[in-house]
């Protein structure tokens, strides 16, 4: 779910205390909701939730929305497959705002499809400056799009446009390039465009922006504007380095590899930077096949060692609280209104359900 993608957690009732670092937390499953009869899980990729609690799952392959109750009741589907207007070809980032309107960012169509609290179709917005890579968006309560990615003429990694689509600007935010590998031209394209961008969240109270670069770790909090007020990042005994492609583009370079996938708020007072990190191992002088046949064989070209995700948690100022770690496949997307935490996780045999989380956290 990179074709891999997706993530999840938790609830939060415990008071933290500001710039106290704390390493105790407890993980709870609260929810586990599994396909529905009648539906096939196929490319899990987003997770949203609303001011009730209700669940909005997407599925970029199924070009579908999936509604589940805060019980994990089926409910409805959002949109269909198509070129129409509430239509998707490739969707890839969900997002509400706070009247629960959804916004579905679609990069096949270079657009966003915009749905009403009841799921009811309420317009499209083109866009024609569009960022390639896993573009993802957020909206501000003045219904400014903040869309992340690849501007490749611009090196830029987001955008600010208008509600009605028109560019405002693009943020000063280059695209951050490994300096472990001389690339020729077109292979760091690639990679940038795999690699590159990042996913945001708003603080509106204050209104800073988040953003966090898929990597290297990286955190800037801005302005909505887009100035940099500062920047932080955590280290730790994992390996950073990313996937890269091999210069004479006959494979790749293989090893541990790190993605930040989504940052996102807690309870409204702290700060979640989710990531993905895997590692493998394979025979970089084997000449691989295109991703879509790749992705259906995976084994006969690498083998996965090891699978993991991290979670770390700081204030809205930056200061590291606590991390932790869960083994397997598994994607923190998003928390809901009650502190818990929403994932993709996905088993030995490739089925994916998601999963809620409670968290409980201890001060050293």
């Amino acid at each position: 779910m990179r074709e891999q993608k997706s993530i999840l957690l938790f609830f939060l009732v415990i008071l933290i205390t500001p710039y106290v670092l704390t390493e105790q937390i407890k993980l709870s499953l609260d929810l586990e909701i599994n396909e529905p009869e009648n539906i096939i899980f196929h490319g899990l990729f987003d997770i949203a939730t609303d001011s009730k609690n209700n669940i909005y799952l997407l599925d970029y392959k199924e070009k579908m929305i999936y509604l589940f109750s805060e019980e994990g009741r089926f409910q409805k589907k959002i949109g269909r497959p198509g070129q129409g207007p509430g239509e998707f070809e490739r969707p890839r980032s969900i997002y509400l705002d706070s009247k629960d309107t959804v916004y579905i960012l679609d990069e096949w169509h270079r657009r966003v499809e915009i749905f009403d609290s009841k799921a009811n179709y309420i317009k499209s917005i083109k866009f024609l400056n569009f960022p390639t890579g896993e573009p993802s968006i957020i909206v501000d309560k003045s219904g400014n799009f903040y869309i992340s990615g690849y501007y490749r003429i611009q090196n830029a990694v987001v955008a600010k446009f208008a509600s009605t689509g028109e560019l405002i600007k693009y943020f000063p935010l280059p695209v951050k390039e490994y300096k472990g590998i001389k690339l020729n031209g077109f292979e760091k394209i690639e990679v940038m465009e795999y690699l590159c961008g990042g996913s945001m969240c708003f603080d509106e109270e204050e209104k800073k922006l988040f953003f966090s670069y898929k990597w290297p770790y990286s955190i800037k909090i801005l302005t909505k504007t887009g100035k940099e007020l500062f920047q932080f990042s955590r280290k730790n005994n994992l390996n950073w380095t990313p996937l890269i492609l091999k210069t004479d583009r006959n494979g790749f370079l293989f090893g541990p590899y790190t993605s930040s996938l989504k940052i996102f708020l807690l309870n409204n007072n702290y700060l979640v930077n989710s990531i993905s990190c895997l590692d493998w191992e394979g025979n970089p002088k084997i000449k691989l096949p295109p991703p879509h046949v790749l992705t259906k064989n995976p084994e006969k070209y690498f083998k996965i060692k090891g699978q993991f995700a991290v979670l770390d948690i700081y204030t809205k100022e930056g200061d590291f609280i606590a991390s932790t770690v869960m083994d397997g496949k598994i994607y923190f997307l998003c928390s809901d209104n009650k502190g818990r935490l929403l994932a993709i996780k996905v088993d030995e045999n490739d089925i994916p359900t998601i999963v809620r989380y409670r968290i409980e956290m201890t001060n050293n």
